[in-house]
């Protein structure tokens, strides 16, 4: 059997397009949660392994043939593996281990080659007898990294560190009155500068909506802090998603509203706060369509009744200070499960639906430029959604929404294609048959411009499937 197998595929749409693509030889692991993906340096794509009390890096070729693999020495007194962080030049991992009584949360940087190159201590904790669940948040510049945890569903601890100067910029504790993470948690944010932002939600309730309002908790990069609050004009959020504009230093958030019944959306809405001058922020609220309404649902019905099972996904920065929101249609139903009167016990059955895409496009000011929808039907049972939904590959002139059109063995691979001015065309990419690979493209890695790396898992063994445009 050859090594790879690489496909050329040419299609006709006004004009030829090609892509290239490259599936390697099963590769063995464990479990799903065994591997990372560090991307691409040097012309090499790096996996690191994570087998407990091994850690081990492993090289693939431009053509996907394993060329190397390696162990890495990290600390292995209880090590934890927090994050692996990559850059044009090299790669660090961030994690904790354990010594005498204390806890050390370390970062160790290497080369392309898996040579260590530099260890560097970010925090140690001294006589601590529980880990914290920590999690990391990387800057989009990937120069820094903020690290934290909640405590007691009420005090968040938090550091950010700077990857170039390998030094910690600031670090604080702070805890909210009247606010209990559990409850009003939303989203954490950490910009290019290295401040933070963490946003809480409140009286998101249908009798409370008149007070439902944004609480967001700004630190500066020099660990001071602040807040402000976003009221949102008696409505209440059906869903909402946070980002920051690191070129127009900007704080945006697109979202979904309900006006009575929070299980149906009945608009979208816009929101753009500037740092230094919370006060002065823009919130756009727009209405569904019909037209918009009754592509979805497939049936005449009435704008009020709104839209139900949609989420937003990402946004996705204009460079005038707009933005793209993605919305996607998806819903879980569980059926079955229990027991029958003989005793026999038998499992209920999860049937995942993956379906359209809504992409709107808004102005700075907040108004609409253009929404489309991108029709695609996927369905699933008992598999977690794995195989469902999409990949985002963003490239200069397009973006590229990349999926299985039909989640099973052997499939055909579909992307459409965006302009920026919302046109758009549909193409096929590839067929899985005879291939023995399901791709996940929600856990796929954009690794340059035009390319981007796919895994597939069964049965403990992984193939990766290269896509370059």
């Amino acid at each position: 059997m050859k090594n790879l197998i690489t496909i050329l595929l040419l299609f006709f749409t006004g004009c030829f397009f090609a892509q290239n693509i490259t599936i390697s030889e099963p590769i063995s692991m464990g479990t799903d949660d065994d591997f990372d993906f560090i991307g691409k340096i040097k012309g090499q794509y790096l996996i690191f392994e994570d087998k407990g009390s091994v850690f081990k890096i492993q090289a693939f070729g431009k053509r996907l043939q394993l060329k190397w693999d390696k162990e890495i020495e990290l600390e292995k007194r209880r090590t934890k593996i927090l994050g692996v962080i990559s850059s044009k030049e090299d790669f660090s991992v961030i994690y904790t281990c354990k010594k005498k009584r204390n806890l050390n949360i370390l970062l160790s940087r290497f080369s392309p080659a898996a040579n260590l190159l530099d260890t560097a201590i970010i925090k140690v904790y001294e006589k601590s007898f529980l880990t914290p669940n920590f999690k990391i948040i990387r800057s989009e510049d990937k120069k820094k990294i903020l690290i934290y945890h909640i405590k007691d569903q009420r005090k968040l601890t938090a550091l950010v560190f700077d990857l170039e100067t390998m030094k910690v910029l600031w670090e604080k504790t702070m805890q909210p009155e009247s606010m209990t993470y559990s409850e009003t948690y939303e989203q954490i944010l950490l910009n290019n500068k290295g401040e933070i932002f963490v946003i809480l939600q409140k009286n998101n309730k249908k009798h409370k909506r008149k007070k439902h309002h944004y609480e967001i908790h700004h630190i500066n990069n020099s660990g001071k802090s602040s807040f402000f609050t976003i009221h949102m004009e008696e409505k209440m959020t059906y869903d909402i998603y946070f980002s920051y504009d690191n070129k127009n230093n900007e704080l945006i958030a697109g979202g979904l509203y309900s006006k009575k019944n929070r299980g149906r959306a009945n608009g979208y809405f816009s929101l753009k706060i500037a740092p230094d001058d919370t006060e002065n922020y823009q919130l756009v609220f727009t209405e569904f369509d019909k037209e918009v309404i009754d592509n979805l649902i497939g049936k005449k019905t009435t704008v009020e009744k709104g839209i139900a099972d949609i989420d937003i996904q990402d946004i996705v920065h204009r460079h005038d200070g707009g933005i793209l929101l993605m919305i996607e249609r998806n819903r879980h139903v569980e059926r079955g499960g229990g027991s029958n009167r003989g005793g026999y016990v038998y499992h209920s059955i999860v049937d995942y639906y993956y379906d359209d895409i809504i992409i709107i496009s808004i102005q700075p000011d907040g108004a609409t430029h253009w929404k489309t929808i991108l029709h695609k039907k996927q369905y699933s049972q008992n598999d977690d959604a794995l195989y469902s939904s999409y990949f985002l590959l963003k490239t200069p002139s397009n973006l590229r929404f990349i999926f299985n059109d039909e989640i099973k063995f052997e499939n055909t691979v579909s992307e459409y294609v965006v302009k920026g001015n919302g046109d758009f065309e549909r193409n096929s990419i590839m067929s899985t048959e005879d291939q023995k690979i399901q791709l996940r493209f929600m856990d796929a890695l954009q690794v340059g411009a035009r390319e981007l790396i796919i895994p597939s898992i069964t049965r403990s063994k992984m193939k990766l499937t290269r896509v370059e445009f």
